[in-house]
């Protein structure tokens, strides 16, 4: 009677069993959003540096992106229970229970190629994507020191090998006139003129237009109007030197507040603004000078190298210091480590400055990217 009420009650506790399964379904998404989310962040910055270290070395950047992470899991239990032959003896085992656990990720990489590719790093960056960026709150004169070529006829120095050449003198004094406006909130970009669809086509067709109304619309794309405001509003003292000696270098009208932000080398009259930029190749040419590279490597001529120390103005504007050795650094030491032919290459965590030099060029990096891109495959899962 005993072993009849014990078989009883093994018979019912399979039943329930299925019913305190644990619901794995929403109890992942706390651990596996983070837990991929910091792995992607991760794989991320080292991505960006290590391309940073290969632009370096000369050696031909390559980006691959995440299109697609589906993550399945799968939980089976099983149960049997052997009733006993009518004559009492039992054949097998009374009782049987069985389970299994599985993870299965499915991560779709997308190389960067194509299209693609040259929109992200051949083309040069719009002046209305950087200054977008200065809108976000980065600084102004970082942000041109190492995006721009050119504004208004007034160059930037490059290290890159087929464009090096010394800049203008006063082209970071230009720079550090704007950051001390920005920071009294006198700049400002706006986009004016969103033409409706019909507008755009319009304008289009009309080819009876003759060439100076045509140069008016070089800075319409797409309906789109960029225009750069230096505020007019009350200054102190040293605001208002600042103001009059930024135009006055630009040859920008001393009255006017609004100004026209067009992609040239120089611009039509004094209510412009033209901007010569960099493409993010040649952004991270220049930004790679901050690479420490082993001596050996210099003197084997693997390496680009500059013919003289950076000046302390283009240092302080775009500070990014990348250290190397050929040990492993102390893992609380790195923001972000690669490892790169014979040498770990790592930016410190108590580098704040270099931290956010890498964080804008993973800002703009991702910024160019946005868009269509390519679609990843259709993923069919099997329910379990």
């Amino acid at each position: 009677m005993a072993r009849r009420i014990s078989l009883i009650s093994i018979l019912i506790g399979s039943l329930v069993l299925p019913g305190c399964a644990p619901r794995l379904g929403y109890k992942t998404i706390p651990r596996d959003r983070f837990d991929y989310s910091t792995a992607i962040t991760s794989s991320w910055k080292e991505q960006m540096l290590l391309n940073l270290v290969k632009v370096r070395y000369v050696d031909p950047p390559v980006f691959v992106d995440i299109q697609q992470i589906v993550s399945q899991y799968t939980f089976e239990r099983s149960g049997t229970i052997n009733a006993p032959h009518w004559d009492g003896g039992v054949a097998e085992s009374a009782a049987n229970i069985s389970g299994r656990w599985a993870e299965s990720p499915t991560i779709t990489f997308n190389p960067m190629t194509g299209e693609n590719y040259i929109k992200s790093l051949i083309r040069p960056v719009t002046p209305e994507n950087l200054l977008g960026l200065v809108e976000a709150g980065w600084p102004i004169d970082s942000i041109m020191a190492i995006g721009v070529k050119s504004i208004n006829g007034i160059h930037a120095p490059s290290h890159v090998l087929a464009a090096k050449h010394e800049g203008d003198p006063t082209f970071y004094r230009i720079l550090a006139l704007l950051r001390q406006l920005q920071q009294s909130d006198a700049v400002a970009l706006q986009v004016e003129g969103d033409a409706s669809e019909e507008e755009k086509s319009s304008e289009d067709k009309d080819d009876s237009s003759d060439d100076d109304d045509k140069d008016s619309k070089n800075t319409v794309q797409g309906g789109r109007h960029t225009v750069v405001i230096l505020r007019t509003r009350e200054f102190d003292e040293a605001g208002q030197r600042a103001s009059e000696e930024v135009r006055r270098l630009l040859h920008l009208s001393p009255d006017a507040m609004q100004f026209s932000l067009v992609f040239g080398g120089s611009a039509k009259n004094d209510h412009e603004i033209a901007m010569l930029t960099r493409s993010m190749l040649e952004i991270l040419g220049e930004s790679s000078f901050g690479v420490e590279v082993p001596e050996a490597d210099v003197t084997a001529g693997r390496v680009t190298t500059l013919e003289k120390s950076l000046p302390s103005d283009e240092r302080k504007y775009f500070p990014l210091l990348v250290h190397s050795s050929e040990s492993r650094p102390h893992s609380g030491d790195a923001f972000v480590l690669i490892r790169y032919r014979t040498h770990y290459f790592w930016i410190d965590d108590r580098d704040l400055q270099s931290k956010r030099s890498l964080g804008f060029l993973m800002a703009l990096f991702t910024l160019l990217e946005s868009g269509t891109t390519a679609a990843p495959p259709t993923l069919t899962i099997s329910k379990p």
